[in-house]
């Protein structure tokens, strides 16, 4: 089956069966952020953004992200969200070991881009299932506000309310 589809803003057509994991496609595209983990769609280490909304690329078949958008963490980093996460990350003392950043990141990202300021109940509840490799529930959830002020500001919307 021929797919055609946007990765990192280039067209793509890929020749798949429709039931390959997005994850192995990803990979065989040489875009090594998406990690293989659990393959359960619970660590995130293959976390994505499909169509800008954070999936375990693991869980999706190839054949279902017709015309769909997808930005793996190497094109993501040139997001200036991307960057409010690594501040927020930083100032928590968080320091990513680099197998499971897309995850963290990605759930941050959907996180931010979901709530004008989360509460500790859906920041627990997004962060359930990560890989804690490098980084703790409560860590996380601190570093995730830190990124929230840290777009707050870049936004000039410190008082603003969603």
């Amino acid at each position: 089956m021929t797919i055609t589809l946007t990765i990192n803003e280039k067209k793509h057509v890929i020749s798949a069966d429709p039931s390959e994991k997005l994850l192995t496609v990803l990979r065989k595209e040489k875009l090594f952020s998406v990690k293989c983990g659990c393959q359960k769609g619970l660590c995130g280490n293959c976390m994505i953004l499909l169509d800008d909304n954070p999936v375990p690329a693991c869980l999706v078949p190839i054949g279902i992200v017709r015309d769909s958008k997808i930005v793996t963490l190497e094109y993501f980093k040139n997001d200036p969200c991307y960057q409010d996460i690594i501040t927020g990350f930083n100032q928590a003392g968080i320091h990513l070991c680099g197998y499971c950043n897309a995850g963290k990141i990605f759930t941050a990202y959907g996180i931010l881009k979901a709530s004008f300021r989360p509460d500790k109940a859906s920041l627990y509840s997004a962060l359930r299932g990560l890989a804690p490799c490098c980084a703790d529930s409560d860590s996380l959830a601190a570093a995730i506000m830190y990124a929230v002020a840290a777009k707050h500001t870049r936004e000039g919307r410190h008082n603003a309310k969603k």
